[in-house]
């Protein structure tokens, strides 16, 4: 009953959020090696310093430079800062696009696609690097509580969240939506499984049932498991009509927010201290 009575007011309070987060956001160049990566940072009302979640945008060309508005919403609302970058070669920072990259090893490697698998996972780990350095900055700023940052992703940026669990940084709890569930293959379940498994910060998977794959979750879910609470991943039902809408909008738009706010509420109250 108590679980029902949050979603309802999840999605009555969402229900009255504006189309776009409240007030400006402030922009950031990060130095990431010989790459220059744009940034951009909101903050909830009040003085900081404030909990950041930290947003790893997909595979997209040209993700939006300030993140999800609704999803930025749902956080400021909660009293976080939400921070988001694009890695090198989308949006505003200079570099090859990784999907590009990608198309190319694959091709280099017509007859062996095991090879090709190993390729696309360099790229993932190369350009996870771009994470450390935009996670390093972040820890510099006054308006930043270094003891209470999470991060999430969604799809590449979900297998960024999970690469980027293997390390910590110091970050208290992560939250991977729908990773490599456009890209699963065995090269990358077992490097994610070993990075579930190397983790020593909590995770929580999340995924809508009419995903590309759901896969991810059902793989990595049972290494969740093997650690304990608050470690899981969870398959909501389906959301909206497409495999796009349960891939990217069941994590971004305010209707899917409404579902899983409730579960992901109680991941961070469990993690992020007060």
């Amino acid at each position: 009953m108590r679980t029902v009575l949050m979603l309802v007011y999840a999605v009555l309070a969402l229900a009255d959020a504006p189309a776009f987060a409240a007030d400006k956001p402030q922009e950031v160049t990060i130095p990431a090696g010989s790459y220059q990566l744009h940034g951009c940072y909101w903050t909830p009302d009040g003085s900081g310093p404030y909990p950041v979640m930290i947003f790893n945008h997909g595979s997209e060309k040209n993700p939006a430079p300030c993140g999800p508005p609704e999803l930025v919403y749902f956080y400021q609302k909660k009293g976080f800062a939400f921070f988001t970058f694009q890695r090198h070669g989308q949006g505003a920072s200079p570099g090859d696009h990784i999907m590009d990259l990608q198309t190319r090893a694959y091709m280099s490697h017509p007859m062996d696609r095991n090879a090709g698998h190993s390729a696309a996972v360099a790229l993932q780990e190369l350009y996870n690097k771009d994470v450390e350095f935009a996670v390093l900055l972040l820890k510099q700023q006054k308006w930043t509580d270094p003891q209470r940052i999470a991060m999430m992703g969604i799809s590449f940026g979900g297998t960024q969240t999970i690469l980027t669990a293997e390390k910590g940084l110091g970050i208290r709890a992560f939250l991977p939506y729908a990773p490599a569930a456009q890209s699963w293959n065995p090269v990358l379940a077992d490097r994610l499984k070993r990075a579930v498994r190397q983790a020593s910060v909590p995770i929580f998977i999340i995924q809508a049932q009419n995903d590309y794959s759901t896969e991810p979750s059902k793989v990595l879910g049972r290494e969740l498991e093997k650690k304990g609470a608050p470690n899981q991943a969870k398959v909501y039902p389906a959301f909206g009509t497409t495999a796009q809408e349960g891939h990217w909008g069941f994590g971004t738009r305010k209707e899917g927010i409404a579902i899983w706010a409730p579960d992901v509420s109680a991941f961070l109250d469990a993690t992020i201290p007060r």
